[in-house]
């Protein structure tokens, strides 16, 4: 009778410690949402600071803005040279910030669209685009981008680090079982599709170590 009270007792402390450690890892996973939801809203907070500051400096020099939104280029020899490049650099920051951070938040569902700035300033931009071919070690992302760009198949073009939305769901989805990629696989069930139709017929002849050579 003590046997069995005992082991009914240790059934119960199994039980209510299942019980909490179930209640525990489900507020973990809530804190973990409210801690990628706050990192969310500070990264987007940061970048539209930055590109408020930028904007800022291209109010300062109004006349400067042809040559980020309506294609101007910015011939050597000009007046306005030294400020458009410096203007053109400090752009390249700011994008280049926009399209790492995106990276940085796998939970962030808008992130695979940051890209689409960084994108049109590259194209309305010929002096935003030069600074990035002269330097593309300064701005990995955003070269990556122009080249993507330039190289785009029926105008599609993605984040160069982030991809698609429906991209980053199926790898961060938890009901997907793993995937064996396709081709030849190692080991000892090594055949072609000739052999297995051979096989279905009862002409299959095992292959040997030369065959597989």
């Amino acid at each position: 009778m003590q046997e069995w009270v005992l082991g009914l007792a240790g059934l119960v402390l199994v039980a209510v410690s299942l019980g909490f450690s179930a209640v525990q890892t489900r507020e973990v996973a809530k804190q973990s949402r409210i801690n990628n939801g706050i990192g969310s809203a500070a990264a987007l907070m940061e970048i539209n600071s930055l590109s408020r500051s930028w904007h800022d400096r291209l109010l300062e020099n109004p006349a400067l803005r042809s040559y980020f939104y309506d294609g101007k280029p910015s011939a050597p020899h000009d007046a306005d040279r030294p400020a458009v490049l410096t203007l053109a650099e400090l752009l390249a920051d700011v994008l280049e910030c926009e399209l790492q951070v995106a990276a940085l938040l796998p939970d962030f569902q808008f992130a695979h669209s940051w890209y689409r700035w960084p994108a049109h300033m590259l194209e309305q931009s010929p002096v935003l685009a030069e600074v990035v071919e002269q330097h593309p070690e300064w701005w990995p992302a955003l070269r990556s981008l122009q080249e993507a760009i330039r190289e785009r198949d029926n105008g599609r073009v993605a984040h160069p680090l982030v991809g698609s939305r429906e991209g980053r769901s199926r790898s961060t989805s938890p009901r997907l079982t793993p995937m064996r990629l396709p081709g030849p696989r190692r080991g000892k069930d090594v055949r072609t599709a000739a052999q297995v139709d051979a096989a279905s017929s009862g002409r299959y002849t095992p292959a040997t170590d030369s065959d597989a050579s």
